[in-house]
């Protein structure tokens, strides 16, 4: 096995996520063959690392901010990595408990994830609850999933899961590995004005409404 499926089968396999210098410790301890290889000693004489050690984290370093099967939490020290972006952890994420589908009113929140893409940009998670943000995010909790939630903008409408909707289909350039609630920051400049579009269009004389 190389040392890049060695890396993610120790992330994927974690109960939680795990820092590189954690992913270092279980190489060395459990596939003592990939720690000081050839590659490695030579980088280390040539003075590019300081030792075997420094070598092989700086080549963990580099491996998860080039795949886009990792999430990175870049809000501690070192950054913990996880591939909870699998569809199972995306599943609980969207189908939360308590929601009222018939209600005409919710709330359409934008969340930050205390998550970064491998760019340094910002994951941000867009959904609709008909309850109050404070328990969504509870709820998102429960998931086991890393995120560090957020509020960074809400709105509440009628017809919630419409402007959800069409939130998704229009910010889709900036969705994540195909996850459907998540995108990069590049999309929140749009978000306020898709949603003032919405109210508006809400609002009009002649427009349905869900009774």
């Amino acid at each position: 096995m190389t040392l890049s499926d060695t890396i993610f089968s120790i992330v994927a396999n974690a109960n939680q996520s795990i820092t590189p210098q954690d992913i270092r410790g279980r190489i060395k301890q459990e596939f003592p063959a990939l720690y000081g290889t050839d590659a490695a000693k030579r980088s280390v004489e040539a003075g590019h690392y300081k030792d075997i050690d420094h070598a092989l984290l700086a080549t963990i370093y580099t491996t998860v901010r080039n795949d886009d099967r990792y999430l990175i939490d870049r809000s501690t020290k070192p950054y913990r990595v996880s591939v909870e972006s699998s569809e199972a952890v995306e599943e609980a994420l969207e189908t939360p408990d308590g929601e009222d589908p018939e209600q005409v009113t919710g709330l359409v929140y934008v969340l930050g994830t205390g998550v970064f893409t491998k760019e340094g940009k910002r994951i941000v998670k867009i959904g609709y609850t008909t309850q109050d943000i404070a328990t969504r995010i509870r709820q998102l909790y429960t998931t086991g999933a890393m995120f560090q939630f957020e509020e960074l903008a809400s709105y509440r409408v009628d017809n919630y899961d419409l402007l959800e909707q069409a939130l998704h289909k229009l910010l889709a350039p900036f969705r994540l590995n195909n996850a459907r609630e998540f995108f990069s920051e590049d999309a929140l400049p749009f978000v306020s004005e898709i949603a003032e579009i919405h109210q508006r269009i809400q609002a009009a004389p002649g427009a349905w409404r869900r009774t």
